[in-house]
């Protein structure tokens, strides 16, 4: 049965309506009606096809008086980025949507907790497990659980402190999976955490696919490699770029010369504050900042519209890590652009992800 935003509530379609959502994406529109039956579910589809909104829509629909959802996402930016979408759905609603991240004060986080626990809690694991010891957050209420982008927060060395806060849930509770990939690894923690009859929910849309143009340029060296950048973003000056590279350092420096070379860029990287993090990242979404040069804290999930270059300045080793990276452009089927600039060095990078392609193909 095909679904439709006019099968909600008058308050949540007025608030999609806002936002300027007028029917849902192919996830949504085959998880949706299984969320409101209330079914655990595995959803599985690539960035940029409205995963948040597959989840967020029947939890803000479905949330009851004295019920909450815990979501649990790899990186501070993510968590932001689900908080601020969640709000926007919940803005008729009486549904109260907070974040908790690292980099921030625990003692804000603990204060406010102090007054009344959110509705909604959207957080890291590591700062969730935190407040959970110190007795802050008690997760007895909590009816619905979200593991977004598991398959990162596994990569990051997350399982750990997940599998603590799930067994610190109430049994009786409804579970989504969301991810990019599902690796035997997932669905074996899959199977655990949920109900035996989950669904897994996975949707190939034409409609949505990304349609990214990648191309490879050679380098001699590492000088020859600012030489391309630095021509590449002339001829897309205006554009919003995202340049990859290797570490915190190489971010830096290169923001530092690209400056004084009269490039409108900002650095982003692991060790800026939390504050400076988010400083930057508003920025570059509306606009003022024109080209960041991120460390892969800005590959893992972010959903951040027009960007319609990504340049690989390093090659990463893990191919699924080229994938995310290019997956900030060409999202909901738009055309995006990915150029790596390959020095003799990388060469069995490139092999690796060649092949990865070849096998996920």
């Amino acid at each position: 049965m095909q679904f439709t935003f006019n099968q909600l509530s008058e308050r949540l379609q007025s608030a999609l309506r806002e936002i300027g959502f007028t029917k849902p994406t192919p996830i949504q529109e085959s998880a949706i009606p299984l969320a409101l039956e209330g079914r655990d579910m595995l959803i599985q589809a690539k960035t940029g096809t409205g995963k948040t909104g597959a989840f967020g829509i029947p939890i803000i629909e479905r949330i009851g008086r004295g019920e909450r959802a815990l979501i649990l996402a790899p990186t501070r930016e993510l968590a932001i980025q689900i908080r601020d979408h969640l709000r926007d759905l919940a803005k008729f609603s009486r549904v109260s949507v907070f974040s908790f991240y690292g980099g921030t004060s625990v003692g804000r986080d603990l204060s406010l907790l102090s007054k009344r626990i959110p509705d909604v809690v959207v957080g890291t694991p590591g700062r969730i497990k935190d407040l959970i010891e110190r007795g802050a957050l008690r997760l007895d209420t909590f009816r619905y659980l979200v593991l977004d982008e598991v398959d990162i927060m596994l990569d990051m060395g997350f399982r750990e402190d997940i599998e603590w806060i799930v067994e610190k849930l109430p049994k009786e509770r409804q579970t989504f999976f969301v991810s990019a990939t599902v690796p035997r690894e997932i669905k074996e923690i899959a199977k655990r955490f949920m109900k035996p009859d989950f669904k897994h929910v996975s949707v190939e849309s034409e409609e949505l696919k990304p349609r990214i143009n990648e191309i490879v340029v050679r380098t001699r060296s590492e000088l020859h490699k600012y030489e391309e950048l630095e021509r590449i973003l002339r001829e897309n000056e205006g554009e919003k770029i995202i340049v990859f590279v290797k570490m915190k350092r190489n971010a830096k420096d290169m923001a530092y010369q690209l400056k004084r070379k009269g490039f409108n860029v900002e650095a982003l990287h692991g060790d800026m504050t939390q504050k400076r993090r988010e400083s930057v990242m508003r920025a570059f979404r509306n606009g003022r900042t024109k080209v960041l040069i991120a460390t892969d804290v800005a590959s893992r999930g972010l959903d951040i519209e027009g960007v319609s270059l990504i340049i690989n300045f390093h090659l990463p080793e893990d191919p699924r890590v080229y994938t995310h990276r290019i997956g900030r452009t060409g999202r909901l089927g738009r055309e995006g652009t990915a150029i790596s600039l390959v020095s003799p060095t990388e060469k069995r990078n490139l092999w690796r992800i060649e092949k990865h392609k070849q096998e996920t193909a």
